[in-house]
């Protein structure tokens, strides 16, 4: 396995905060710009906690590694010192505060997802602790993985709601968890957006999984339900179809291809990691639909022998991904016809798998 190196991985892209940041209305505005800046302050501590030496992790025990999830909520009351006043913790009742009990319900839905589904005990496969700290700093429109934890921000109320609501947010970024402890993917350039649509990937496997859907039933929507009214689109991305996720005045138009032929090049995003995402989102969703019936069951797993086999390199493109996907559709099932939609998946968007 490649060495951990945890990265700083928000839910909404700096891209998307930009456009807020130079919106005319300050109620808009004021919440993007201190929300660029926290996470360009976490950023900051994340690269001297690295520099610095080795990251220190919640480490499971081996009474820990059970198959039973160990939670604990934190509640930052609207500061920014991590972890907080802790709320929370696993077997006990829920309590008043909504988003504690939503932060609580999705750390355990993506537990139970990769227990059930996959046989991995939580993050790294030998019981990782769960910690996730909720109302982080005043109108912070954010959730992110910050090699350690979990943090929701409680949103603006303006463009963006609590981000507690969809637990898609919530498994998408302990995903990031996931992929740390297993394929460590570099987060910039295609490899960077392979991290990123394997957190989209598993978190819509997660509210799927929860809300017990097959293939056809899913909206393949991420983060439905975090936009505020006065905003005009459904989610943050869609897997069935990217780039039609929102198109708002002030938010700005989503910016995802679904296709190579129209793949971003920037260095903005780290090379565009949020928004080049959107190709090998809608390869997962063209191979769970033609499979049919539960995504995170055959098209799930498939996505899942990858990040785990060992054979991913840290800085692996959309092809090399591709490729190890049809091997691990043979390997797994032969030459039938998971090996065949995984092929089909790769060929409509346009990466070879040859």
């Amino acid at each position: 396995m490649n060495a951990i190196a945890p990265v700083f991985c928000t839910i909404v892209p700096p891209h998307v905060l930009d456009k807020l940041a130079q919106a005319d209305d300050p109620v808009v505005s004021g919440p993007a710009r201190r929300t660029l800046e926290a996470d360009s302050a976490q950023r900051t501590r994340r690269r001297l906690t690295i520099a610095a030496g080795p990251l220190r992790t919640a480490a499971a025990t081996e009474d820990a590694a059970t198959g039973t999830p160990h939670r604990t909520i934190y509640d930052c009351r609207n500061g920014t010192a991590l972890p907080g006043t802790k709320v929370r913790e696993e077997g006990s009742e829920p309590g008043r505060d909504a988003t504690v009990n939503r932060a609580y319900a999705g750390l355990g839905s993506t537990f139970e997802l990769l227990l059930s589904a996959y046989g991995r005990d939580s993050l790294d496969g030998a019981g990782l602790p769960l910690n996730a700290s909720v109302h982080y700093d005043r109108e912070y429109g954010n959730a992110f993985w910050d090699g350690e934890q979990m943090v929701f921000g409680d949103g603006d109320g303006e463009i963006f709601l609590d981000f507690t609501l969809p637990v898609d947010v919530i498994g998408h970024e302990l995903t990031h968890g996931l992929t740390q402890y297993t394929a460590n993917l570099a987060y910039y350039g295609q490899s960077g957006a392979l991290n990123e649509s394997v957190s989209d990937v598993f978190g819509t496997l997660v509210k799927q999984f929860t809300l017990d859907q097959t293939a056809d039933q899913a909206d393949w929507l991420i983060g439905e339900g975090l936009l505020a009214p006065r905003v005009q689109g459904v989610a943050l991305r869609s897997m069935k179809a990217p780039g039609t996720a929102y198109d708002d005045d002030v938010l700005g138009k989503d910016p995802q291809p679904a296709k190579m032929d129209h793949y971003v090049r920037t260095s903005r995003d780290n090379g565009g990691v949020h928004i080049n995402s959107g190709i090998p989102n809608h390869a997962f969703y063209l191979l769970a639909t033609q499979l049919g019936g539960k995504a995170w069951e055959r098209a799930g797993q498939i996505w899942f022998d990858v990040l785990t086999g060992g054979d991913l390199d840290i800085e692996a493109d959309f092809a090399d991904f591709a490729k190890l996907t049809v091997a691990a559709a043979r390997a797994r099932y032969g030459e039938a016809a998971e090996h065949e939609a995984a092929v089909k998946a790769w060929s409509q968007v346009g990466v070879p798998t040859a």
